[in-house]
């Protein structure tokens, strides 16, 4: 699923996002480790479609991998939350799991790439 502008300036204004409308990778760009409880918490708490849905999936796996990454971590906590929501609505993300799981590679590229294949191989 590609981003639209509006929902990316959306999802921007609704969490403080420091948007600027030239981002080619909005989702990597605003990435933020320090957020990740809250983008999760966005992500429950509100009425949201599936293309808002997308989009903050999108920010909540940037900002894991990065959070994984400054920690030097496999996995914490935060992931059990992350991976109910990508379960529960996974044809929602397919693309997102695609993408972070690295397709046919054998090499986790992400931290996060391991993580992602495990949920991409439950049907």
């Amino acid at each position: 699923m590609i981003l639209r502008k509006e929902i990316v300036e959306h999802v921007s204004k609704e969490l403080s996002l420091p948007f600027t409308g030239t981002e080619q990778d909005w989702d990597i760009e605003m990435a933020d480790q320090r957020r990740v409880d809250e983008f999760v918490a966005y992500y429950k708490e509100n009425d949201l479609s599936k293309e808002v849905k997308y989009a903050i999936m999108s920010l909540i796996l940037a900002s894991y991998d990065d959070f994984l990454n400054e920690k030097d971590l496999d996995k914490d906590n935060k992931w059990n939350e992350i991976k109910v929501i990508l379960k529960s609505e996974k044809e929602i993300f397919t693309n997102l799991i695609n993408y972070w799981s690295v397709g046919t590679e054998t090499a986790n590229v992400f931290r996060i790439t391991p993580l992602i294949r495990e949920v991409k191989a439950i049907d």
